[in-house]
């Protein structure tokens, strides 16, 4: 009976030793948002797939994070901020998210491309295994609005 409690004590204890709290392969990759367009509209919840959230990092000291879905509505968010120092606020500037100078965003939403006016992405975690964040983007195409509110990411490296 001793030597069954020390062996169940031993598989207890190394189980537990062998078990990573913050394993990355358990992170969902997420990004989401409540998207609207105009300022009468009430505003759709948009959920990106999570087989198509990234982040990436284009040039030296930059990061971009895009999510699409490609569902009943198409939309992808596209989010670049240069001279990347990890956690913080980055102030969002009007542009393309193909720009090297600036923090910018793209936000593809019913096959037309709004590009930033302003906005923000706040970086609340930042290290060896995972990105998490939110943003809000204010964009335009032509004459019309497009406000992203409330998004947020979760991306594991």
């Amino acid at each position: 009976m001793r030597y069954l409690l020390l062996s169940l004590s031993a598989m207890l204890f190394f189980g537990l030793v062998s078990c990573k709290k913050n394993d990355p392969e358990l992170v969902q990759r997420q990004m989401s948002a409540t998207i609207k367009r105009g300022s009468a509209d009430s505003g759709v919840t948009w959920n990106a797939n999570p087989n198509l959230v990234k982040a990436e990092i284009p040039f030296n000291r930059s990061v971009r994070f895009t999510g699409s879905e490609y569902g009943a509505n198409p939309t992808k968010v596209n989010i670049f901020i240069n001279n990347y120092k990890g956690v913080g606020v980055y102030t969002l500037y009007q542009g393309s998210a193909q720009q090297t100078d600036s923090n910018s965003a793209v936000v593809t939403f019913t096959s037309r491309d709004f590009q930033s006016i302003k906005g923000y992405v706040q970086i609340l975690r930042d290290d060896k295994e995972i990105y998490i964040g939110r943003y809000q983007i204010l964009s335009s195409s032509l004459a019309d609005t497009l406000m992203v509110d409330y998004g947020s990411f979760t991306i594991n490296k």
